[in-house]
């Protein structure tokens, strides 16, 4: 079994993938779209492990992490939290991210 798929379609399709799991995490999510963004983010992760369950679990954790900050921001944003403590989970997720971005670059270059 190959980690990562070998025919071109299936490459094509993982890397479509892990382009739109970038892009939906780079939008990070505001109050009322919490619950979309977060079921958009795991039907993607539901898909790349269909394709590559290697891959899925490379990303996984850095995923649920960014998840769980993105939840922590918009409690945050929610509550009205003082500007310093928004602003500092809103570093904590954009630092996610970047570990995210970073991995999903390390696996399109396997």
């Amino acid at each position: 079994m190959s980690q990562i798929p070998e025919d071109s379609a299936s490459k094509e399709k993982l890397h479509i993938l892990l382009y739109q799991l970038s892009e939906q995490l780079k939008n990070p999510p505001i109050v009322i779209d919490l619950h979309d963004w977060r079921e958009s983010v795991e039907i993607i992760m539901k898909e790349i492990e269909e394709f590559s369950p290697y891959v899925f679990e490379r990303l996984e954790d850095l995923v649920v992490e960014a998840i769980r900050l993105a939840n922590i921001h918009v409690l945050d944003l929610d509550k009205e939290a003082p500007p310093k403590e928004v602003e500092h989970s809103a570093i904590e997720y954009q630092e996610q991210i970047a570990f995210v971005s970073s991995e999903i670059n390390a696996i399109k270059s396997l």
